[in-house]
Formats: C-alpha cells, sequence, structure tokens
C-alpha cells in the first residue's frame, strides 16, 4: 500500500513535469522539411547550372568554328561573322538560340609556343583564326538565365561566359602505307584502299585545300605521289599498287619524309605524316630512328595499326616521338573510321 508519505512525493514530481508537450515533434519534423526542400531546390539550379554552361561551350565552339570554316573558304571577314552568328542561334542555351553581336567575335592568328600551346593574336597575319565569346549575361543580347529556385537563396539569375577560338592550319600530309605480303590476308589491301578513298573524300570536303602525297614500303620504299591537291592521283596511285614483300618501316617513313621535304616550307604550313602497318618491322633500321630525323624537322606522326598481328607498342612509341597520336583498326570498317576521324582533324581545330 501506498502511503501518504509516497503519494505527497509522487504528487510533488508531476508538478514539476508540468504539462505533456504534445507539439515539440512537428516543430521538429517542419524543420527538417524545409532543409529537405531547400537542399532538392538547391540541386535542381546547381544541375541547370551546369547543364546550360555545357550547353553555351557547345554553342560557342560551334560558332567558332563555323566561323573559321567560312573565313578559310571566303577569306571575308563579313562572311565569316554572319555564318558563326548563323550557327550561334541553331545551338540552343537555356532554350534559347545563342544571340552573338558582331562584337563578340575576333579575327587573328593562332600559332605554337615554345611549350606547345596555341597563343592568339588579333595583330597576327595572315588571319587563320576565329574566337568567340558567348554570354547569357544582363548584358548579352540573349540576357541572364533565370534559375528555378534561386529567389530562395537570393539569387535568381545566372550567368555564364565562355570563349572559344578555331583554327584552321594548312597542312602538307604523307601518307605511308604498308604492301607488305601480309596485307593481301583477309583483304586487308583492299580495305586499306577503301578507307584511303574516304580519308581524301573527307579531305575534298573541307573548305581547306590540303596537300597529300604518298609514299609505301614493303621489302624497299617508294616515293609514290608527290604533294599534290588533286587527291585523285593519291586514289589512283593506291589502284595501281599490289602487295609482297616484307615489312620495312623505316624505310617507308623515310621515303615519306623525301616527300615532305619538297613541300611547302614550315615556316607556312603544318607537316603531318600518317604511317600504317599490319606487321612488325622485319627490314632496315628502327622505325624509332626514323621517326627521330622527321621529328627534328618538325614533322608530326600519326600511326595506324592495322589487324591483329601489327606491333603495336612499337607503334606508339613511333607517335610518341612524333608529337602525334596511335590507332588501330581490327577491320576494314574500323579502318575507315579512323582514316576519316585523322581527316576530319586536320583542317579545323579547337585552340583555346
Amino acid at each position: 500500500m501506498q502511503t501518504s508519505k509516497t503519494r505527497k512525493i509522487l504528487d510533488r514530481n508531476h508538478d514539476v513535469a508540468g504539462p505533456p508537450r504534445k507539439g515539440a515533434m512537428l516543430v521538429l519534423i517542419c524543420v527538417m522539411l524545409f532543409a529537405f526542400v531547400a537542399t532538392v531546390a538547391l540541386s535542381v539550379d546547381v544541375a541547370y547550372m551546369h547543364l546550360v554552361k555545357s550547353e553555351l561551350r557547345s554553342a560557342t565552339d560551334a560558332a567558332a568554328k563555323a566561323a573559321a570554316e567560312n573565313l578559310a573558304r571566303t577569306q571575308n571577314p563579313s562572311s565569316a561573322l554572319q555564318r558563326g552568328q548563323e550557327i550561334a542561334r541553331l545551338n540552343m542555351v537555356a532554350n534559347r538560340g545563342l544571340e552573338l553581336r558582331a562584337s563578340d567575335f575576333e579575327m587573328g592568328r593562332s600559332d605554337v609556343g615554345n611549350d606547345g600551346k596555341f597563343r592568339f593574336s588579333i595583330a597576327g597575319s595572315p588571319i587563320n583564326s576565329v574566337r568567340v565569346r558567348g554570354t547569357r549575361t544582363n548584358s548579352s543580347t540573349g540576357g541572364s538565365v533565370s534559375l528555378f529556385f534561386g529567389r530562395v537563396f537570393n539569387t535568381s539569375t545566372f550567368q555564364p561566359e565562355e570563349t572559344a577560338t578555331a583554327t584552321y592550319i594548312e597542312r602538307d600530309v604523307v601518307l605511308v602505307v604498308d604492301r607488305s605480303g601480309s596485307m593481301l590476308d583477309f583483304n586487308k589491301f583492299r580495305d586499306l584502299k577503301l578507307a584511303i578513298s574516304v580519308f581524301n573524300s573527307v579531305l575534298n570536303s573541307s573548305p581547306v585545300i590540303e596537300r597529300v602525297g604518298l609514299a609505301s614500303y614493303s621489302s624497299d620504299a617508294t616515293e609514290d605521289v608527290p604533294l599534290t591537291d588533286n587527291l585523285s592521283l593519291i586514289d589512283a596511285a593506291m589502284q595501281r599498287m599490289s602487295a609482297d614483300g616484307f615489312t620495312n618501316i623505316s624505310g617507308g617513313i623515310d621515303a615519306g619524309g623525301n616527300i615532305m621535304q619538297r613541300g611547302r616550307s614550315r615556316a607556312f604550313v603544318e607537316r603531318t605524316m600518317i604511317v600504317l602497318t599490319d606487321g612488325m618491322e622485319n627490314r632496315g633500321r628502327r622505325a624509332i630512328r626514323a621517326a627521330e630525323d622527321q621529328a627534328a624537322l618538325g614533322v608530326v606522326i600519326h600511326t595506324i595499326t592495322f589487324g591483329r598481328d601489327a606491333d603495336r607498342r612499337a607503334m606508339r612509341d613511333v607517335a610518341a616521338i612524333g608529337k602525334g597520336r596511335s590507332f588501330h583498326a581490327d577491320n576494314g570498317t574500323q579502318l575507315e573510321a579512323v582514316f576519316r576521324e585523322i581527316a576530319l582533324t586536320l583542317s579545323s581545330i579547337l585552340t583555346e
């Protein structure tokens, strides 16, 4: 039984506890819900800002490339400006085409510095580059970009800016192809002829006129076509060519270098050599030695290995020495894609 003393103690404790706090949990839930909604709102706006910045970058790049292409073809800055503006409008940034003013375009020259990076100069000549400043700011034609929930954070707009420079560079290109006996396996020689035809077709569609030469090698090496802007001569020489013998890659590089040295001055053009093989070198000196000679003369060397028996490691070394890229193709379809990719990168490049 409870004594009277015990009851008094219990009554005292009850009085100290006070009335029940029924709304405390509801307040906590509301605070957490507000924080959750704010976090979601911030995430949505941040993701949207990244998307818009990416769209602006793509639109600015496209405008610069289009203007540079037109400039190379027409040598008319006004025409290049108009073309760049047209292409910019076709690219959506925050659900509207990018509007660029004439003052957003600068035309000049880009040259490679000692560090290998391009430097753009408005005063440079002859003109080979277009620099474009793409903006969606309060002062731009398109205005700033409205955010979905920015007002919650006292920031209602986003003002991205991007700059891109596109450069067209004249190039002398020499193809050095493998005509050893192994190229007859699996119709690889036929695939090579088709791939080079694709390469020439892509170059012919470019507004910049490239000069292309052809050298080939097996046990020996030959200078088949001097540098020419008539690319049908390259196709014709490939159709006449037959395959047999061993693999003298260095001889092919040397022959390609001889063709290159009879081309235009490297003070005015870039020099590019594309070396293809389907096997391993077994005649002549090492290919890397020949690559070193060409690299010393300012020739950029890209390499292509074709088929499972090609020495991919050695050709990667050759490309590294020549400051070029190394490609591999397992079949004819892939080989065409490689030659198409190289051809597309020869004329127009984004340098900034």
